[in-house]
This record gives structure tokens, C-alpha cells and sequence, in this order.
């Protein structure tokens, strides 16, 4: 059952986001507020539907560490649950995104038009300057921006070393990175489409101030993200080094 109405949820969004994204082209031409606003709607109706056609709902604790203004958002990725709740649930969010995927027709051109990040990920060193520099930029500006440091994703019960690249951005920005943790691996199944109904449980907690050292910083921001894990809380982790998606 679970199965079936994960290939009835995507059937519906790969439908709604063609109807969707061709309504909403003509909006891209007034800016970046209007791209982001387009893209929150439908990350808002893209959870409707979960919830309506799998049953899978989500509540948030310590919303109140939600940032308002220029903020790193740092949480642990098992799905795609993850990246259309945190893009609902900031007020200006921010993606870092591969290159290739602005290039995709609708999708890419409203990611743009958004003000996301395109890294080059062949583009080596001189690429993560460019990405680093966008990013206190856009946090300078007053955008949350979103990482995954695992870099991929990671099944649940299981942790991953966190990469290098979010020291750097929160280097360059100077600015305080907000913990997210949450167990969306158990409900939203991957690979695959099964969806299992449940509540997702997602936990903002307090900011990491700006300032620390890039060693101190990651051990920090890896064990406030391991130890609120609900997936974690009740199930001995192993660490695993993912392959990329």
C-alpha cells in the first residue's frame, strides 16, 4: 500500500509541476522575491499532497530557532522530504545546488531566477571560492543557507562524516549556523517510491555563534545534529561513508 500511494504522490507531482511551472513562468520576469515565492507555494502544495495521498504529516520542534535574518541552516539528509520542508519553512531560504540542474527547463530557470547557489562541482578550488563567496553574499543579504554537510544521502540508524565545505562557508560568512535534525528516512523510503504514513519529526535547535574554528565548528555542528536525530534516539548509529546520489 505504502508503494502505491508513493507512485500515485509522484505521479501527481510530476503532473502539478508541469501545469504548475508553466503557469508560473511568466512571474520569474519580477524578480528574485517572486521566483522564491512561486517555489514556496509549491513546496507547500507538494506537502499537501504527501500528506493527503500517503498520510505522511510533520511537526517541528524549536521553531522558535528559526532563524529571521542571515543564517547557515545545517541538516542531516535522508530524502527529498527534507528539501521541500526547509525550503517551505525558511523565510528566505537559499539552496547550494549542482550547475546542471539550473540548465533543466522550468525548474531550473525558477531555481535561478531565486537566488540559489550553482556550484560547479568539477570546477575545483577556484568553484568553491565562487560558491563561498555567493553564499556570505546571500547571507549578508538576509537568506538562510541551506546545507547538507553529510553531502548525500544517509539511511536512517546510521550517521556520515560531515564534509568540509559548510566550514568554509560558515568561515566566509561569519555568521551562526542553525542545527536541523530530523528522521524523514523513516516515512519518505529511498531509493524508490514508498511512502510510510507517520509524523515526520523535524528539530531546529540553537545557533552555533559565528567565530569558532573550522575543527571546533564541525564537532559541534556533527554532534548537536547526531544527538537530537529522533531516528537515532532509540538505535545504536554506525557511521558509513555514502556513495554520491
Amino acid at each position: 500500500m505504502g508503494r502505491m500511494r508513493g507512485i500515485a504522490f509522484l505521479a501527481f507531482i510530476f503532473s502539478s509541476s508541469l501545469i504548475y511551472g508553466v503557469v508560473a513562468v511568466p512571474f520569474l520576469l519580477f524578480g528574485e522575491n517572486a521566483a522564491r515565492t512561486i517555489a514556496k507555494l509549491w513546496t507547500r502544495m507538494a506537502l499537501g499532497a504527501l500528506k493527503y495521498i500517503t498520510g505522511v504529516t510533520y511537526r517541528v520542534e524549536g521553531a522558535e530557532n528559526i532563524p529571521d535574518g542571515g543564517a547557515i541552516v545545517a541538516a542531516n539528509h535522508q530524502s527529498m522530504w527534507e528539501t521541500l520542508a526547509l525550503y517551505h519553512l525558511m523565510p528566505r531560504p537559499v539552496f547550494v545546488l549542482k550547475k546542471q540542474l539550473t540548465q533543466l527547463p522550468i525548474y531550473g530557470w525558477v531555481a535561478a531566477c531565486a537566488g540559489n547557489i550553482a556550484v560547479d562541482r568539477k570546477g575545483g578550488a577556484k568553484a568553491l571560492r565562487a560558491m563561498r563567496a555567493a553564499a556570505a553574499k546571500r547571507i549578508e543579504e538576509g537568506c538562510q543557507v541551506i546545507v547538507f554537510p553529510e553531502g548525500t544521502r544517509v539511511p536512517t540508524g546510521q550517521t556520515a562524516k560531515f564534509h568540509s565545505g559548510i566550514a568554509g562557508i560558515y568561515a566566509s560568512a561569519g555568521a551562526p549556523c542553525i542545527p536541523a535534525a530530523h528522521n524523514s528516512g523513516l516515512f519518505w523510503r529511498h531509493p524508490g517510491p514508498e511512502k510510510i504514513p507517520g509524523e515526520i519529526t523535524i528539530r531546529f535547535l540553537p545557533a552555533i555563534k559565528s567565530g569558532l574554528d573550522r575543527k571546533t565548528f564541525l564537532n559541534q555542528l556533527k554532534q548537536a545534529i547526531d544527538s537530537a536525530r529522533p531516528d537515532l534516539a532509540d538505535t545504536p548509529s554506525t557511521e558509513t561513508s555514502p556513495s554520491n546520489d
